[in-house]
């Protein structure tokens, strides 16, 4: 594989937990003096993505990750000098996007709230349920998947979505998943799709490994099953390991096969 753009998620796949291991943080500069780029692609809020970058001693300053997209594909911002400047087109239209997604979801969201706890009687860990707002965190990723599909089935919506990553369960904008976002990215560095590697580990993630976009899946070994499959299915790498040693294994085997 002629790889030249190398796109992560961040919790569960690049790392474990705050900081980012020191190995994956030199693991970053070592493919970016081999020419290729580095993207974070999370659900977080870019703040929250800013301040792990930090705690873990990733100074933009060092001209890595060259994008950030963030909040599902929502959110794309790159590296200029030691500032990310944002998307100006692209984050716009989804800011209107997700006023829109806030008045279809409108009201409904207690209604769901009630479909958690009296139809399949879970207590949820926590919850941000409110009118337009959907975020919940449930016991296990049983319990996740099978409020995600029943809300699913129940809901027709233009442009919401509802994304799972292992326990926690959100209502997203549709029109800005991770691999869309990720394709906008990878024209914006005029790099083609088959020499995009996305490595992501949960349901959020599907939407850049399901072969939609082109480009070439791969998945930790702690990955959900149904994404090791997935993964699999399309011809990609699920690496022995876990995390951020897991996709040191990924790049490294692909740099090799070149």
């Amino acid at each position: 594989m002629d790889l030249k753009l190398v796109a992560c998620d961040l919790d569960n796949t690049l790392m474990e937990g705050v900081p980012i291991e020191p190995e994956v943080r030199e693991f970053m500069v070592e493919i970016r003096e081999e020419g290729i780029k580095f993207v974070i692609n999370s659900g977080r809020p870019l703040k929250d993505i800013l301040d792990v970058l930090s705690d873990s001693k990733v100074p933009c300053s060092r001209g890595y990750p060259e994008a950030i997209i963030s909040m599902h594909g929502a959110f794309i911002h790159y590296l200029k000098g030691k500032n990310y400047i944002e998307d100006e087109e692209w984050n716009k239209e989804k800011e209107k996007e997700m006023e829109i997604l806030r008045q279809e979801i409108g009201w409904k969201s207690k209604l769901w709230e009630k479909i958690i706890e009296d139809k399949f009687k879970i207590k949820p860990l926590r919850k941000e349920i409110d009118q337009g707002v959907f975020r919940v965190l449930f016991n296990n990723e049983k319990e996740a998947e099978k409020v995600r599909e029943a809300i699913t089935r129940e809901s027709n919506f233009k442009y919401t979505t509802f994304l799972r990553n292992k326990c926690f369960l959100i209502a997203t904008l549709s029109t800005a998943q991770k691999g869309c976002s990720l394709l906008r990215v990878a024209q914006h560095f005029g790099i083609p799709p088959n020499e995009v590697l996305a490595i992501g580990d949960s349901h959020n993630d599907m939407d850049m490994l399901n072969g939609r976009y082109g480009f070439v899946p791969a998945a930790p070994s702690n990955a959900d099953e149904e994404i090791k499959s997935l993964v699999k299915s399309k011809s990609g790498y699920v690496a022995s390991l876990p995390e951020g040693k897991g996709v040191i294994e990924i790049v490294r085997s692909l740099m090799d096969s070149h």
